[in-house]
């Protein structure tokens, strides 16, 4: 094998040293890449860390209100209907006793959500505004774990209003009558 010329060994150092140049390029831009996306997981799991703080300190708080609940939320045996039909004939003469025209569309239970049972009246009442009005606010009394969850008024031969109303009531599931 014959020596290199010297033209041939400036060449080679060139080669080199671009090759050095481009490992470098490539090396620090993936370094970068992954010191962003650690410094965005850090900032996440501070953002993480400050929500379970504030989560923590709110324990006591959310536990009272979890022992409300236990003591004040009625409780429904799951495996019958009674405390359902209780419920709609409730909907049904507190509407009729407020002075509205009342009309089921639906009825039923919602799945197991597994800390509470839901049972709802989907219905349509008409009458006047007042005692609408009236009628809701004896609906959604806090105790009594009743929400009007949808509503839509619109107006029908004046003065009376139409409303389409969704009721829900929530319970504590129970099994076999057990409360």
């Amino acid at each position: 094998m014959r020596a290199l010329t010297a033209k041939e060994k400036r060449l080679l150092l060139a080669l080199v040293g671009a090759l050095f140049v481009l490992l470098n390029v490539v090396g620090l831009q993936a370094f970068l890449n992954r010191q962003r996306a650690l410094q965005n997981s850090i900032v996440q799991l501070q953002s993480q860390l400050t929500e379970g703080r504030a989560i923590l300190e709110e324990k006591t708080i959310w536990q009272e209100r979890a022992a409300w609940l236990d003591q004040h939320q009625p409780g429904d045996d799951v495996t019958t209907t009674d405390d359902d039909a209780k419920f709609y004939e409730f909907v049904e003469s507190s509407a009729k006793n407020a002075g509205l025209s009342y009309t089921r569309r639906d009825a039923g239970t919602q799945p197991d959500g597994g800390t509470y049972a839901e049972v709802f009246d989907s219905s349509q009442v008409k009458g006047k505004m007042e005692s609408l009005v009236k009628w809701l606010n004896e609906l959604q009394q806090p105790k009594a774990f009743r929400a009007v969850k949808q509503i839509s008024i619109k107006s029908g031969e004046p003065p009376e209003v139409i409303a389409e109303v969704e009721v829900a009531r929530w319970y504590r599931p129970v099994q076999g009558g057990e409360q």
